[in-house]
């Protein structure tokens, strides 16, 4: 480790952090650094997976990423360059991947490339994620995953409330979605840094609008490089549409398991009075969807 950095660690909040904690903080740190350090001899994805957010994205990804020659970014699932760590800048994005060197080895203990992905489900719905993606990684093949929006809208606020990030009921959130909205994407193109909580985390009916969204994909990116699947196809025949996708990906076959499925939960279900309300909602965007991609899908609305 360089002088420089030395002196630059001796200077930092972390060594005025207690015990244990600070060792921790010190040691993810120099990872850090030494990633950062490295950023040229590092490889850049070959897939992202773009959305859309309570799809089984993570269920699919833990699926992917027990094949040998998989791997995955260093902060785990995805890296949200393109999203809400944009401004960090290209050397901490190429910094989350594996080296060049590893590599090598994966593929000569394989016989097989290494193969990276970034799972990232927001870039869908985020107003610039890719078309900043296409700019900079105009080859890498796009994973989108849908889910009627009706259940992927519930899914999306009970999510919200268990993480704390909700303390309205579903009808309340629903009511008040456009204006917690209002004037974040303006924010967000004037300050790179700025993460928007509720263009995240209260976009309960608008993620839910695809036809929009997938338009924005295939302005910048072929139909060729882009991959949609309808996640309640992934959930009635899981292996099938592993095998579909493994295909396009030139990788080995691979089949879901049960603890692959992170983050699926029990709640009540809506009453029939919403439920209505949101099938009569996307009935609209959901023929404009079939449209765009000539399939129908065996949706509630």
């Amino acid at each position: 480790m360089s002088t420089r950095v030395i002196t630059k660690f001796s200077q930092h909040a972390i060594l005025e952090q207690p015990g244990l904690r600070q060792v921790k903080s010190g040691a993810k740190w120099c990872r850090e650094r030494a990633a950062l350090a490295t950023w040229e001899q590092r490889v850049l994805p070959d897939l992202v997976l773009a959305g859309a957010q309570r799809s089984g994205t993570t269920a699919l990804t833990e699926a992917l990423y027990r094949l040998p020659t998989v791997e995955r970014p260093r902060l785990g699932k995805g890296s949200h360059y393109f999203s809400y760590n944009y401004y960090r800048g290209w050397e901490w994005f190429q910094s989350q991947f594996p080296t060049t060197a590893w590599a090598d080895r994966v593929q000569e203990k394989n016989d097989a490339p290494l193969f990276t992905f970034d799972a990232c489900p927001y870039y869908l719905f985020h107003p610039f994620a890719l078309q900043r993606m296409a700019q900079t990684l105009p080859d890498v093949k796009i994973l989108i995953m849908l889910r009627d929006p009706v259940r992927r809208a519930e899914s999306h606020f009970h999510h919200s409330v268990s993480h704390g990030h909700e303390e309205q009921d579903f009808a309340a959130a629903l009511e008040s979605e456009v204006g917690r909205l209002e004037g974040e994407v303006e924010k967000m193109s004037r300050d790179w840094s700025y993460w928007s909580h509720s263009h995240e985390h209260h976009s309960y009916a608008s993620k839910g609008m695809y036809a929009e969204q997938l338009e924005r994909v295939f302005d910048v990116y072929p139909r060729e490089q882009v991959m949609v699947v309808q996640s309640e196809a992934f959930y009635r025949t899981p292996d099938e549409v592993l095998g579909k996708l493994t295909s396009w990906l030139e990788l080995p076959d691979v089949h879901l398991t049960e603890r692959d499925n992170r983050n699926g939960h029990q709640y009540k279900r809506m009453n029939e009075e919403m439920r209505s309300h949101l099938v009569q909602l996307y009935r609209e965007p959901n023929e404009q969807l079939y449209e765009l991609l000539g399939e129908t899908y065996d949706w509630l609305s």
